[in-house]
């Protein structure tokens, strides 16, 4: 029989949940807010577990920030009540925004000093705010959007009856959706929901620029017979047709993984869209990460419109100028609807990139900071764009295919240490699991007097941070955004800045 205890919810830790203490042993606890009591739902952990994890059903004293969640289907208290599980990818979605940016603020402050062994608050950072607290800083400027119609990128599995669904936190169990609302209203309106994807064992929804048109990536699934395979194309090429929306559809059909010869053993997965990254763990049916998943070897067969889109390339400054790149829509690009704008803009106020600087941008994607780099270094200097990932990478040569000073060489970061030596400015935002001691040396001993350092994860930020500072650097700037409202992540911008003379 499933135990349910009564709680009294302490801290939020990283991840999403809050802690608690059941006779002794820790609980970790979802859809909770600190200072409440709660009734939890265990959902995993034996007598002999170290720790337990558990679901909220039931709120006996509710905080100040407790409000009705967002979304029906990411409700752990409605989902009780309907005998089901709540879907993952929303859980913050019962804390009103404001204070979920207050805690995912603390989270960092923690994280940085447990990590770390550093206090943001020693570091004498340009607060903004004035008031000696780091603030988690929102990019949902416009209307009461209440964390909703952001994300332009999701990624779908889908049900043995063909429906679009997601999953719970840690469940491989398959809940039909009729709507995502975390994504903007051209994929959540869109007539997907509803359509029968029988045949394909996932489906990545993008729209480029946040527009009104859809591109959609439908995994068949392995193995799939011929004419299930046509009925599917069939029946995708009829959505194409009757929902003017969705413009582009690609059918990615798995090659079977090669045998890996006797003696080595298989390659890592590849990163986080980006060539070699690693994904996260799943929360949505398909992935939460925050690129369309691609599996590692594939084909790509156009069903109706175009293979690439189009995402616009904000270039700082105070004009707002921007350009735009072509992507595939498999490739990484940043899922909230400002992202790049905000990420430019606050990359573009902490750097000092005169004319004629030398730039090295890493982990650079199609080339969202190359292309403000080249900007501002002019003709006169150079930007060095180091992108693993094919795709991306060849996105980005065709982009800067007639700029002189811009180089684009497809490699790991890690395998181009000495082209690093002579630069300035280094850009880098790495992957989940963070830069890493090698890259971290390597970025030492250059000549930049700045680095940059964009981050998705504040724990790989608070270790690499943490090396940085032993090898002599300062913290000179740090803003935090909410990229992903209702959900447990955050994105962080922080400077670098040499503390002696080289």
């Amino acid at each position: 029989m499933t135990q349910t205890l009564t709680l009294d919810i302490g801290p939020m830790a990283h991840g999403g949940h809050c802690v608690a203490r059941h006779e002794g042993r820790v609980v970790f606890v979802r859809h909770a807010i600190p200072g409440e009591t709660v009734r939890a739902r265990v959902t995993e952990g034996g007598p002999g577990a170290k720790y337990w994890r558990a679901d909220v059903v039931e709120v006996l004293s509710p905080a100040d920030y407790r409000r009705r969640h967002i979304w029906k289907l990411a409700d752990s208290l409605r989902a009780h009540e309907n005998d089901r599980l709540p879907v993952g990818g929303a859980e913050f979605g019962h804390i009103t925004d404001q204070h979920q940016r207050r805690l995912k603020a603390q989270v960092f402050r923690d994280t940085v000093q447990r990590i770390g062994g550093f206090s943001i608050h020693d570091q004498h950072l340009k607060l903004a705010t004035g008031d000696g607290e780091l603030h988690v800083e929102d990019v949902l400027s416009e209307g009461p959007y209440h964390g909703l119609h952001w994300r332009t990128r999701v990624s779908f599995a889908v049900s043995a009856e063909g429906a679009l669904s997601m999953k719970p936190h840690r469940s491989n169990e398959l809940i039909e959706l009729r709507g995502m609302p975390l994504a903007v209203d051209s994929i959540h309106e869109s007539a997907i929901f509803g359509w029968s994807f029988l045949g394909a064992e996932r489906v990545d929804a993008v729209a480029a620029a946040a527009g009104a048109e859809v591109t959609l990536l439908v995994q068949a699934r392995a193995g799939l017979p011929d004419a299930q395979r046509e009925d599917l194309c069939s029946r995708l090429l009829q959505l194409h047709h009757r929902e003017p929306g969705i413009a582009n559809v690609v059918l990615v059909t798995p090659e079977p993984e090669p045998t890996p010869a006797r003696g080595r053993g298989r390659s890592t997965p590849g990163r986080r869209g980006r060539g070699g990254r690693a994904r996260p763990a799943t929360d949505q049916g398909a992935s939460t990460d925050p690129s369309p998943a691609a599996p590692r070897r594939a084909s790509y067969a156009v069903i109706a419109g175009a293979r690439t889109i189009t995402e616009p390339l904000p270039l700082g400054g105070p004009q707002g100028t921007t350009s735009t790149v072509q992507v595939q829509p498999e490739d990484f690009w940043q899922i909230h609807r400002n992202a790049p704008s905000a990420l430019v803009s606050a990359v573009h106020a902490m750097a000092d990139v005169p004319a004629g600087a030398r730039v090295a941008d890493l982990y650079a994607g199609a080339g969202l900071f190359t292309a403000w780099a080249a900007q501002l270094a002019g003709e006169t200097g150079s930007v060095l764009s180091v992108e693993g990932a094919p795709g991306s990478s060849r996105s980005a040569q065709a982009l800067f295919a007639q700029t002189p000073h811009v180089e684009v060489i497809q490699s790991s970061v890690e395998r181009v240490g000495e082209r690093l030596r002579d630069r300035d400015v280094i850009v880098l935002d790495p992957p989940r699991a963070g830069a890493g001691e090698q890259v971290v040396a390597s970025l030492d001993a250059t000549a930049a007097r700045e680095i940059l350092y964009v981050s998705c994860e504040p724990s790989s930020f608070a270790r690499d941070a943490k090396s940085l500072l032993a090898r002599g650097w300062k913290l000179g700037d740090l803003r935090v955004f909410d990229l992903y409202p209702n959900t447990h992540h955050m994105e962080s911008v922080a400077l670098f800045t040499r503390s002696r003379r080289r």
